[in-house]
């Protein structure tokens, strides 16, 4: 999925993490981003579109989180 979301728009994953850290609050995370809040919505739907899971659902924006989390730590062992 994260390959997914950054070959789709290089914003969309840190608007992601940015509305789940936020305790997925549009308004929190759009400060977080220096965006307006009908940006987050926007790159919320795009997310949606391209990876077949809703964020703003308490379920599957959990899989959308432990799917950033795992994204992170591959990428930090690739590194190494």
């Amino acid at each position: 999925m994260h390959q997914r979301l950054d070959a789709a728009s290089g914003p969309l994953v840190e608007t992601l993490a940015a509305y789940l850290e936020s305790g997925r609050s549009l308004e929190a995370a759009a400060r977080a981003l220096f965006v307006h809040p009908n940006t987050v919505r926007y790159r919320l739907r795009r997310i949606a579109q391209v990876s077949g899971w809703d964020a703003a659902d308490a379920r599957e924006g959990f899989v959308l989180q432990v799917a950033l989390v795992l994204g992170r730590l591959a990428g930090a062992g690739a590194a190494s």
